[in-house]
């Protein structure tokens, strides 16, 4: 009896660490269809789809499907590893989007700074396999600029490792940059130019830099060249000119010195309401809202990017119901100064979302609150007050 006793407990503890030591079992492997469909679900707005993507799409800005073009090419490293490569053509360049991913969804690499027409090819060095990006866009309504970007992967890591301007064309010149070498060690290019010029017959080298990990010319001469040209060059351009941050958010209708992006402690809107905020939480007004609902809306998101949350709030449509727009139920109800009703606490994928919608006379708003599990739990008070401090103007 005491021997069956002991095998016993032997076979509990044993057994015990064969359950404990269990492996984790292996995450999920996309292939490019499936890759894919996650990029055009980030695209539409889907939250969670697009932390999965390491924030590819911007989605503090306003919700764009009219892209030109998305495309999911691959390679394999010379031990067999296999990425990757998401292109993302808009008409807008803020959309823009190259990225490198393996197949189980690790990101390697996130470009935003992309212009114009773009595309890709992999080519081979030595065995080692680069990825090219082309870019093709106008500036000052007549200038035709054309510039690349080479991309080196390994097993580990990729980067941006060579970019510059290749071509300008304005209307009776060309200017252009060749390269007629390229090893390890260096990148060698002619320059080429349909009239006289201050780099007529000239060229450059960008010599491989180990510990940055880029080709690097002291000179960039052709670079220096472009964009000196073109912002010397005199025209009237009726198109709006993209030159930097506040440019670049204007091409999408948001002014960042007006209120539409700021860290606000208080916020009154145009649609009827206020809400009170702590410094940390950005406004952007007058976006598309896709998530979590049937149909988009126009609205307003508060962000708060150092905690994880997000609150949108959308004045529904006169007679209408916040129900009609959501696919959950809201169970519960208040009464005081104004008539909430609200949803319960709704667990999707790794995060909490609660709605609630707010009546007052013929004015009725949908309130959308979206955090982290831990962020809910860690700031709750702190989402209490901010869901308190709303009030409507009757």
């Amino acid at each position: 009896m005491k021997k069956t006793s002991i095998l016993l407990i032997l076979a509990i503890i044993f057994g015990g660490c064969s359950l404990l030591n269990k492996p984790k079992p292996a995450p999920p492997v996309f292939n490019s269809a499936s890759l894919k469909d996650l990029v055009l679900r980030a695209i539409s707005g889907d939250t969670s789809t697009n932390k999965k993507l390491n924030n590819l799409v911007d989605l503090s800005i306003p919700v764009n499907n009219d892209y030109n073009s998305v495309t999911i090419d691959s390679l394999k490293t010379k031990s067999n590893k296999k990425y990757f490569i998401v292109l993302i053509n808009y008409p807008n360049p803020i959309y823009n989007r190259f990225a490198i991913y393996d197949s189980t969804l690790n990101n390697y690499l996130i470009d935003k700074s992309l212009n114009g027409y773009i595309n890709e090819s992999v080519i081979d060095l030595n065995g080692n396999k680069l990825i090219r990006v082309s870019e093709n866009f106008i500036s000052k309504d007549v200038l035709q600029i054309s510039r690349i970007s080479l991309y080196q992967t390994s097993d580990t890591s990729a980067s941006l490792t060579f970019r510059a301007f290749t071509k300008l064309v304005d209307s009776k010149s060309v200017f252009s940059q060749n390269i007629v070498e390229f090893s390890n060690e260096r990148i060698k290019t002619e320059f080429n130019s349909s009239k006289a010029s201050s780099i007529s017959g000239k060229g450059d080298i960008y010599l491989f830099d180990a510990l940055k990990k880029k080709y690097i010319s002291p000179d960039s001469t052709f670079d220096n060249f472009v964009s000196g040209y073109i912002r010397n060059f005199i025209s009237y351009s009726e198109k709006p000119e993209i030159t930097d941050k506040k440019s670049l958010y204007a091409s999408i209708g948001i002014d960042i010195d007006l209120d539409t992006i700021k860290n606000t402690a208080n916020i009154k809107d145009t649609q009827g309401y206020t809400l009170t905020l702590t410094d940390n939480w950005k406004t952007f007004k007058n976006i598309t809202i896709a998530n979590f609902i049937k149909t988009p809306l126009k609205g307003s998101k508060y962000i708060n990017e150092i905690i994880g949350a997000y609150i949108c709030i959308i004045a529904l449509p006169e007679g209408d119901s916040a129900e009609n727009f959501v696919n959950y139920t809201f169970t519960n109800s208040a009464a005081g100064k104004y008539k909430v009703k609200y949803s319960d606490k709704i667990v999707i994928q790794k995060d909490f979302v609660q709605f609630f919608e707010y009546s007052c006379g013929t004015k009725k708003y949908l309130l959308i609150l979206s955090a982290s599990k831990y962020t809910y739990e860690k700031f709750k008070a702190e989402f209490n007050d901010i869901i308190n401090s709303f009030s409507i103007n009757c």
